[in-house]
């Protein structure tokens, strides 16, 4: 087992970890240059919760050889449920818009 944030993680769990980051709401976007940086909300307490949880239900499973761990992730390995990025998108821009309004009204009326 590897070490990922003091967490006792293997690869061969990525692709459940990513799935249960999106389908909880843990992982944002955020913006980046030359990269695709995201926000992983949560404790590891409540990560340890998940993994135990995930073995228990075998979808996921510990090792049976010990060794190094190599991680080879792909670039896209942080994906983001785009449809609710999108959503989140919209309603912040209809937030800010609403904002500026209200900043706005008041300048127009004293004038």
């Amino acid at each position: 087992m590897g070490c990922g944030e003091a967490l006792p993680v293997v690869p061969d769990w990525a692709r459940w970890f990513n799935e249960e980051l999106n389908r909880r709401g843990a992982i944002k976007p955020l913006i980046g240059l030359g990269c695709s940086p995201v926000l992983v909300s949560g404790t590891k307490k409540l990560f340890l919760k998940w993994i135990r949880r995930a073995l228990r239900q075998k979808r996921i499973e510990v090792p049976s050889c010990n060794g190094p761990v190599r991680w080879n992730l792909a670039h896209s390995f942080f994906r983001i449920n785009r449809n609710n990025l999108e959503e989140e998108s919209r309603q912040e821009i209809s937030d800010e818009t609403s904002a500026m309004r209200a900043v706005e009204a008041p300048l127009c009326e004293s004038s």
